[in-house]
């Protein structure tokens, strides 16, 4: 005779599966969850941002002294305009320099395939 096998989920007495495991909601989280290289990029401009903003707002209270004088006053747009491109030179060449690190240091889900352990045919 055959014997008859049971179809029930071993563990519970009427043959259903046991419900799914409770899971909490995520929580939202305060800050995005970025890799180091952003986070430093995004430091950095903040704080070019910051120092371009800073030395111009330095620069204009520095012509005050100029009282008038036509001379002094070009003199220290020169200065602030020189001053101001320096940083901004600053800035792109940096942001070129930390985006080439974030590029290389790129972790991607899309690896190229691993070559065979053997060595090719014909060898």
């Amino acid at each position: 005779m055959h014997k008859q096998r049971h179809q029930r989920f071993q563990g519970w007495a009427d043959g259903t599966a046991p419900p799914p495991p409770h899971r909490p909601a995520p929580r939202a989280r305060r800050f995005p969850r970025w890799r180091p290289p952003t986070w430093v990029i995004l430091v950095f401009n903040a704080l070019m941002l910051l120092w371009l903003v800073a030395g111009i707002n330095a620069a204009d209270d520095a012509g005050k002294d100029c009282r008038g004088e036509e001379l002094c006053e070009n003199a220290n747009d020169l200065g602030t305009a020189l001053g101001a491109g320096f940083v901004v030179f600053l800035w792109m060449a940096g942001a070129v320099i930390l985006g080439v690190i974030r590029l290389v240091t790129n972790r991607s889900g899309r690896r190229p395939p691993r070559p065979p352990d053997s060595p090719p045919p014909g060898w």
